[in-house]
């Protein structure tokens, strides 16, 4: 079976979920998820991989976030873009590249621009472990020179995710969160070329 479309998932939901906490990863009220649910779409053909989806924090506010991973399959390397809107109303984009070092392995870096306007930048790796199971390790730099640790474990298995996110900000204090996710998957049909 080709899993190659899964794994392209897990890595945007983790990159979606990295810039949801990215607005103030030690923020544990808007940490606390407890309900998750997306779309995601990809393309064999153009290597396209879309994603879009909401989340309920534990006070009911709604949030929502899209992503998009544009593949070079010659090259193993691509382009992503995305943003994800808290539930009161702050919006952060980030963009940024990945490429394929080895198999199973791809490492990213990019710029994520907050509501403030304040820049970060990031630096991941994101390992495959096993079918549908990804870890990523990422640092973050903020505007100010300070540095941000986190790791994601997702596990994805017919529709349904569990992820599990440390972070650990500049003064050491640690927050660990665990949370699941529903998601439907589809293939955009290639159409083909007329004359």
């Amino acid at each position: 079976m080709n899993t190659a479309p899964l794994n392209k998932l897990i890595v945007s939901a983790g990159l979606a979920c990295v810039a949801l906490a990215l607005c103030n990863p030690l923020r544990a009220e808007d940490e606390k998820v407890i309900k998750r649910e997306g779309t995601y779409t990809t393309s064999k053909a153009n290597g396209v991989v879309t994603r879009q989806g909401t989340w309920t924090n534990a006070a009911g506010g709604t949030g929502t976030r899209q992503s998009q991973t544009n593949w070079n399959k010659s090259t193993g390397t691509a382009t992503v873009n995305g943003s994800v809107t808290r539930p009161n109303g702050n919006t952060t984009t980030w963009q940024g590249t990945k490429e394929r070092t080895a198999p199973g392995v791809i490492q990213g870096s990019g710029t994520i621009t907050h509501a403030n306007g304040k820049q970060s930048t990031y630096t991941s790796t994101d390992t495959k472990v096993a079918p549908g199971t990804w870890d990523k390790n990422q640092v973050i730099t903020t505007a100010s020179g300070k540095t941000i640790d986190r790791s994601v474990d997702t596990t994805v298995a017919n529709g349904v995710g569990t992820r599990t996110v440390t972070t650990t900000g500049p003064n050491g204090q640690t927050v660990t969160r665990d949370d699941t996710f529903k998601q439907t998957t589809s293939t955009v049909p290639v159409t083909p070329p007329t004359n």
